[in-house]
C-alpha cells in the first residue's frame, strides 16, 4: 500500500504546485462513497442518528463523514482532470483524508473562523480548471462546462461544490497558521540550488540475481510461511447482488443539444482542437484551432452523451426514491418501472472487476457499501460511462482462511519467491558492504566491482533539471543528487535488480552566476514543502488532540 500512495503522491506533485489543494488534503487518495440513500424524511433522519465517529467528544454522523468523503473524491478527481476508480488501499487513505478534513473543520469552527461570499467566490475562481486558456483569467464557460459535465459524475450539484469550496476557505484558514512556521535559510537555498544545478557523473553496475541459487523449500518452509501470511491465503469477503441497469445509450434521443452549447463548449476547450504548428512556423505565431464546423459533429455527440448520461441517473434516482418508501421491496420497485432485474452475476470481491458490468463504474465499492437491512440494502445510482445501476444486496460472504492444505502448492511457491528474494537483497548487501570496503581502502570502483565480473556503466553527465537518457535514469538520478563525488550510493532498487552505483564527479554549480535568477523560486519551493509538511503533521496531531475514532472501522471489524 505504501508503494501505491507513493506512485499516486508523485503524480499529484507533478500536476500542482502550492495551490490550495495541497494544504486542504496533504494526504489522501481518491474514490465515491456510496452508501448514502435519496431516502425519505424519516429515514434520513436514521442515517443522521447512525454515528460513524467521534471527534471533540462530538458524534459524526454517517452522512456528515460521506459528504467529507466526497469532497476529497471530487478534488482529487478535478486535479487530475478525471473521475478516478477506487481501490480497497485508496478507501482506506481517503478514509482518513476525510476524517482529517472533518477534524480540521471543527477546528476552524472552535477558533471561530468564517468564509465570506467574495472569499468563496474567489476560491473558485482561483482554481486553474476555470482559467481561460489564453487570457489566464476565470472563464465562465468553463466553469459552467465543468457543473453540467463533470459534476454529475461525482454525484455533486453545483451547490453542493460550491458547499465545498465554502469549506475549503475555513480549512485553508486554520491549515495556514500551521504552515506559519515554514521559514527558510540561506543554507538551505544554497543547498538546494546545488541539488538543482551540479553537473554528476555516475557509474554504476546491476548486482544480477543469478549470483544467488535457487533456495530448497519443502512443506515445513511453505506451512511456516503460510502461518507467518495467512492474510495472503485468506479468502476476501465477497457479495452476491441483483441490480438493474439503465443504458445511456437509450436516452441520446431524449435529449437535445443546442448550436449555443456546441459553440460554448468549443470556445471553452479550444485547446483540444488546436492545430499542429506547420513546418517552419515562428515560434511565436498566433496559435491555430480546427474550425468549429468541422468539429460540431463530435462535440454534440459528446454533449448528448454527457446529457444523457444524467437523464439515466434522473431515473435511477427515482427508483432510489420510491425505494425509500416504507413497505417496498426492490422486486417489486423494479417491476412497476418496467426493469429486468440482473440475478445471475457471480459473487464478487470489493476490488473484483464485476462480469458484465461496466467497468468504468464503482459497482463493486457501492456493492460493499450496502447492509442486509430495510433501510441500507440498496444503492444510489451508481454511475459509469455507458450504464447507470441500482444495487439490491443479497447476500454477503465472510472472509475464511482455506486450510494449509488446499493452498499447500500456493504456499510452496511464495515461500520460494520469499527465501529467493531475501537470499537475493542479503547478497546485495554483502557485495555493497565488500565494495564499500574495498574503496575506503584506496581501490577505485571499477577495481572493487571486478571480482565480481559485473560490467561498469557510466552516465553523461547530468543534473536534477535535465532527464538522464539511461535504462535506469529516473532511479539513478532520485538516488545520487544528495551524494558528493568519491561516494558509493546506497543499493539502489529497479524493477528487477539492485544497482550499485558510485558518483565518480559532480561539478559545483557556478553561485554567483546562477543562484540570483532562482533565488527566489527555490526559496518558495522550499517554503512550500515545509509549508506541506507542517501541515500534514498538524492535521495527523489534530485527530488525537480530537480523541477521533472510526466507528465505521469498529463496525467491519466486528462484521468480520
Amino acid at each position: 500500500m505504501a508503494m501505491m500512495i507513493s506512485k499516486f503522491h508523485k503524480i499529484i506533485q507533478s500536476k500542482i504546485v502550492w495551490t490550495a489543494f495541497a494544504i486542504l488534503i496533504s494526504i489522501a487518495f481518491v474514490g465515491i462513497y456510496t452508501g448514502q440513500k435519496a431516502s425519505s424524511d424519516s429515514q434520513q433522519a436514521d442515517v443522521r442518528s447512525e454515528a460513524a465517529g467521534m471527534l471533540f467528544g462530538e458524534e459524526v454522523s454517517r452522512q456528515e463523514f460521506g459528504r467529507a468523503y466526497q469532497y476529497v473524491y471530487v478534488m482529487y478527481s478535478t486535479m487530475m482532470g478525471r473521475a478516478l476508480n477506487i481501490t480497497e488501499e485508496i478507501d482506506e487513505v481517503i478514509r482518513q483524508a476525510a476524517w482529517q478534513r472533518l477534524a480540521t473543520l471543527k477546528k476552524a469552527g472552535q477558533m471561530g473562523l468564517t468564509a465570506t461570499p467574495d472569499q468563496i467566490r474567489d476560491m473558485i475562481q482561483r482554481q486553474p480548471i476555470f482559467q481561460n486558456q489564453e487570457t489566464g483569467g476565470f472563464d465562465r464557460n468553463a466553469y459552467n462546462a465543468f457543473v453540467s459535465g463533470f459534476l454529475p459524475r461525482t454525484g455533486l450539484s453545483a451547490k453542493g461544490y460550491e458547499t465545498m469550496m465554502a469549506e475549503n476557505v475555513l480549512l485553508n484558514k486554520a491549515s495556514s497558521m500551521a504552515a506559519q512556521g515554514a521559514l527558510v535559510t540561506d543554507g538551505e537555498i544554497r543547498k538546494a540550488f546545488h541539488l538543482y544545478s551540479d553537473k554528476m557523473t555516475v557509474e554504476y553496475t546491476a548486482v544480477p540475481r543469478s549470483l544467488v541459487g535457487a533456495p530448497e523449500v519443502g512443506d515445513t518452509e511453505a506451512k511456516a510461511y503460510y502461518d507467518r501470511n495467512p492474510d495472503q491465503f485468506r479468502m476476501p469477503e465477497k457479495v452476491i447482488v441483483h441490480y438493474v441497469q439503465y443504458p445511456v445509450a437509450d436516452y441520446t434521443n431524449r435529449v437535445t443539444v443546442t448550436d449555443e452549447m456546441v459553440a460554448t463548449f468549443y470556445e471553452s476547450n479550444k485547446q483540444r482542437y488546436l492545430k499542429p504548428a506547420a513546418e517552419g512556423a515562428l515560434e511565436d505565431a498566433a496559435p491555430e484551432y480546427l474550425p468549429l464546423d468541422e468539429v460540431k459533429g463530435s462535440i454534440a455527440e459528446l454533449y448528448a452523451t454527457e446529457l444523457a448520461r444524467q437523464e439515466a441517473f434522473n431515473a435511477a434516482d427515482k427508483l432510489v426514491a420510491r425505494l425509500s418508501d416504507e413497505g417496498t421491496v426492490f422486486k417489486d420497485v423494479a417491476a412497476e418501472a418496467g426493469l429486468k432485474i440482473v440475478s445471475n452475476t457471480p459473487a464478487f470481491g470489493a476490488t473484483d472487476r464485476v462480469r458484465g458490468v461496466d467497468p468504468s463504474a464503482p459497482f463493486a465499492r457501492a456493492a460493499f457499501n450496502l447492509e442486509q437491512d430495510e433501510n441500507h440494502y440498496y444503492s444510489d445510482p451508481v454511475v459509469g460511462r455507458d450504464f447507470v445501476y441500482v444495487i439490491s444486496l443479497e447476500k454477503k460472504l465472510p472472509s475464511f482462511l482455506p486450510a494449509f492444505d488446499i493452498v499447500r502448492d500456493e504456499a510452496i511457491e511464495s515461500a520460494r519467491m520469499a527465501a529467493s528474494e531475501t537470499a537475493y537483497v542479503e547478497k546485495a548487501a554483502e557485495i555493497h558492504a565488500a565494495i564499500e570496503a574495498a574503496l575506503k581502502s584506496g581501490k577505485s570502483f571499477a577495481d572493487a566491482v571486478s571480482k565480481y565480473n559485473l560490467d561498469i556503466s557510466t552516465t553523461e553527465p547530468f543534473d536534477i533539471s535535465t532527464p538522464l537518457e539511461d535504462e535506469f535514469g529516473r532511479e539513478i538520478m532520485g538516488a545520487t543528487v544528495q551524494y558528493d563525488a568519491g561516494q558509493l550510493v546506497d543499493l539502489i532498487s529497479t524493477p528487477n535488480e539492485f544497482l550499485l552505483a558510485y558518483v565518480a564527479s559532480r561539478e559545483k554549480a557556478d553561485e554567483a552566476a546562477a543562484l540570483p535568477a532562482l533565488r527566489e523560486s527555490l526559496a518558495e519551493s522550499i517554503r512550500n514543502e515545509k509549508s506541506s509538511r507542517l501541515v500534514a503533521a498538524w492535521q495527523e496531531s489534530l485527530l488525537i488532540e480530537a480523541d477521533f475514532e472510526d466507528l465505521t472501522a469498529e463496525a467491519e471489524d466486528n462484521e468480520s
